[in-house]
């Protein structure tokens, strides 16, 4: 039996997994949105968040990507997918002697830079459409979130106890759909302030419908809310999967995001089971 001609990486941003693909040679799937949710299956794939295609960059970017969640539906960036991306680009494309990538996304360029192993700085988008009150009427109740987009767009609610998010879930999922955020909607982020400079959070994500162990925007987007209310430039911010430092730089142009990221498995399908999917 034959295999597909390029191998499939699997990798874990603070337990936000991903899978990477080396499409710098040749757009080897037309059909990719249908490929990403074979990938992400929990029966024939790996089960991971979303599935990253690194392409050929254009001037001024080491590479293009096209990123898309575990449903198939595209989103603009992931920051933990960006820790991922450099580290794969290092070790599969093409090592630097800095350590440093530059990628192009919908949400502008993100700027990488490995600093050991398993760490990954990212300087992330451009901060903007932040609203410091946005209130929503779920099933005649109001919500007063925080709205900001750092990199996609996110509903930010700070919570007296991180364990109350469980109990939040449900208005999370429709938070998410809420007609007043049509038709891209956001992801939904809950955090508690433990104490200054630390806070735990946890985001329900578009594409994935559920709470993931990590979100580098959700992680950037509770920094940069607790930053207007508080001051603080430095956070640690621990979510499910593990911890993520912010930096809110002085312009406040392009938050820094620190965290780890690492190689899960290399993986091939038999091109039997994938010509008939994909």
């Amino acid at each position: 039996m034959d295999f597909l001609p390029i191998p499939l990486v699997k990798m874990s941003g603070a337990g936000n997994t991903f899978v990477l693909v080396d499409a710098t040679k040749a757009d080897l799937y037309i059909k990719r949105q249908q490929l990403v949710k074979f990938i992400c299956n929990r029966t024939l794939g790996v089960f991971a968040d979303g599935v990253l295609f690194l392409q050929e960059g254009a001037i001024d970017h080491d590479y293009k990507w096209d990123f898309y969640n575990s449903d198939g539906s595209k989103a603009e960036m992931c920051g933990n997918a960006a820790r991922c991306a450099a580290l794969f680009a290092n070790k599969y494309l093409k090592p630097s002697a800095t350590g440093i990538y530059k990628f192009k996304t919908d949400a502008g360029t993100v700027i990488t830079q490995i600093l050991g192993d398993k760490s990954v700085r990212v300087h992330m988008p451009i901060v903007k459409d932040y609203q410091e009150i946005k209130t929503l009427a779920i099933e005649g109740k109001s919500y007063a979130f925080s709205s900001v987009n750092t990199g996609v767009p996110h509903l930010v609610m700070q919570i007296l106890k991180y364990q109350y998010a469980t109990e939040l879930k449900e208005v999370a999922r429709k938070a998410r759909y809420h007609n007043d955020l049509a038709p891209i909607g956001a992801n939904v982020t809950f955090y508690s302030k433990e104490k200054e400079g630390f806070l735990k959070a946890v985001t329900f994500e578009r594409g994935v419908e559920d709470y993931t162990q990590a979100c580098g925007t959700g992680a950037v987007a509770v920094a940069y809310v607790e930053y207007k209310k508080s001051g603080n430039k430095n956070f640690a911010v621990h979510m499910p999967g593990g911890a993520l430092v912010i930096q809110v730089t002085e312009t406040l142009e392009s938050p820094l995001l620190t965290g780890e990221a690492v190689f899960v498995m290399e993986f091939q399908y038999f091109s039997e089971v994938a010509n008939e999917k994909f």
